[in-house]
């Protein structure tokens, strides 16, 4: 076979161009029969808006955050499901011509590629094709109602659902707030008294008992001196009236006086605390004064207690201001322990305070994290419950029919135009086809530039031009062929 380039293809097909043209007008009017057979198709719309929610956000938050582009593909996939696309199928009687011969499953699939949703910013076109005009603009609009009644009942079982969950949380959450509450109760009713907002009471309380015991303190010495001189007292008229009595004589043993006690003690106040210690500053006072008073009254007349002396009576009244004052010191000195118990008890609850003051700011920061989830979770229940109401009042974002169907005039397909240029070009390829064929199994040489081309080094001496006549040969008469001899 003789290789050719794109232009003696061209060439090629100018020659042979009643093969070209006869394929393409046959092709042509083949796409012309087929469009006439063909039924016609019509296409009916609704476009859809989507209504913003009439009570503003601020008030009302809406609790359906997600796009519509997401809500129209859910809606989509519900209505474009089984059952949906039966009914409408039964409702609409949609392709009475295929009931008998197609099987359900094959209608719906039909009915699935007839229907078109496009999505244009707030709004959307609900597209059906058919071959009833009345039918697709019915079939639109129902399409059109299956989604806004799809679009309220997700709405509504979206806020529902939203409500119930946080009712269901806000339970829980106040389940463990009162809890927490209980805990925190109980732990406070244990440590009552060393509780951090009780640190400056017990702080006062402490002040209160020092000063209580600085009074009993001061009372204290001043009936020990009263009972002191009372005692001395007694001593000395005691011994007044053994002296008219009896003559001296010498005196045995003493009993140990109370400066000796005083010493004593202090000693001991000395061996366990330091001197500036409130015991121990009241034993140096108490003995101080009483060694002054010792200093300032005269010795009394001793009488050994192995000598019988003549019974001496004592006057009542200072026997009686003598129990008296020995029962007030006995009721002092019973004061100063519980004052000394309560300071103790005092100073301990303010040295436990900073522990039991940590352990409870774990709880209550415990309590504050549910406390705050708690009011969280209560104001958005109250807003959920808001927007459950506005979806039931049909108040929210809602889709409304803007334009709804109506038979359409003119048929949408098939396309005329795109049916006969398809043939036209399914023609001119086929006729292409054919006259290249019909070139290449032609041997003859049609100008000397294809004979050289062939046969190198030819030399070729003329051409005969073939004139168009009775006598001229080939397929078609009046093609112009140069016959090349070549020399022998």
């Amino acid at each position: 076979m003789k290789n050719m380039t794109p232009l003696d293809l061209l060439r090629a097909v100018w020659r042979r161009r009643w093969w070209f043209v006869i394929p393409s007008v046959l092709g042509l009017i083949v796409a012309f029969g087929v469009y006439r057979s063909l039924p016609p198709t019509y296409r009916a719309s609704t476009l859809v808006m989507v209504e913003p929610q009439k009570v503003p956000a601020d008030y009302v938050k809406p609790t359906i955050t997600n796009s519509l582009a997401e809500r129209l593909d859910t809606i989509e996939h519900q209505i474009l499901n089984r059952d949906n696309l039966e009914r409408i199928v039964r409702e609409m009687n949609l392709y009475p011509e295929l009931r008998g011969a197609a099987s359900v499953d094959d209608l719906i699939d039909r009915v699935r590629d007839d229907i078109t949703i496009k999505h244009q910013g707030e709004t959307f076109r609900i597209y059906f094709e058919g071959g009833n005009p009345r039918t697709v603009a019915a079939t639109a609009n129902r399409i059109a109602d299956l989604f806004i009644d799809a679009n309220l009942e997700l709405r509504a079982r979206q806020a529902r659902e939203t409500s119930a969950f946080l009712e269901t949380e806000l339970r829980n959450t106040k389940a463990k707030l009162e809890i927490q509450e209980a805990r925190i109760a109980e732990f406070k009713q244990r440590y009552m008294g060393e509780l951090p907002e009780q640190r400056d009471t017990n702080l006062r309380g402490v002040e209160q008992l020092n000063t209580k015991l600085e009074i009993n303190m001061d009372a204290l010495d001043k009936a020990e001196t009263r009972k002191l001189l009372l005692q001395r007292e007694i001593a000395d008229l005691r011994t007044a009236a053994q002296n008219r009595v009896a003559p001296a004589l010498p005196s045995g043993p003493s009993a140990p006086s109370r400066v000796d006690q005083l010493r004593t003690e202090l000693a001991e106040l000395r061996a366990r605390y330091t001197d500036r210690h409130p015991d121990v500053i009241r034993a140096q006072e108490e003995l101080a004064r009483l060694e002054k008073l010792e200093r300032e009254t005269p010795p009394a007349i001793e009488v050994s207690d192995a000598t019988p002396l003549p019974s001496v009576p004592v006057d009542p009244a200072l026997r009686a201001q003598l129990d008296a004052t020995e029962m007030e010191i006995r009721s002092l000195h019973a004061e100063r322990e519980r004052i000394l118990a309560d300071t103790s008890g005092l100073q301990g609850r303010v040295a436990n305070t900073p522990r039991v003051e940590q352990e409870l700011l774990s709880l209550t920061r415990d309590y504050d994290n549910i406390h705050r989830s708690y009011e969280s979770l209560l104001d958005k229940r109250i807003n959920a419950r808001l927007a459950e109401n506005l979806e039931k009042s049909r108040q929210s974002e809602q889709f409304t029919v803007l334009e709804r169907a109506v038979p359409p005039s003119y048929p949408y397909g098939p396309n005329k135009l795109l049916f006969l240029a398809m043939g036209l070009a399914g023609g001119c390829l086929l006729g292409a086809v054919a006259a290249l064929l019909r070139e290449r199994i032609d041997s003859t040489y049609t100008d000397a530039d294809e004979l050289l081309r062939d046969f190198p080094g030819v030399q070729v001496l003329a051409t005969i031009p073939v004139f168009s006549g009775s006598g001229s040969t080939g397929a078609f008469p009046g093609l112009n062929r140069a016959r090349a001899k070549r020399r022998s």
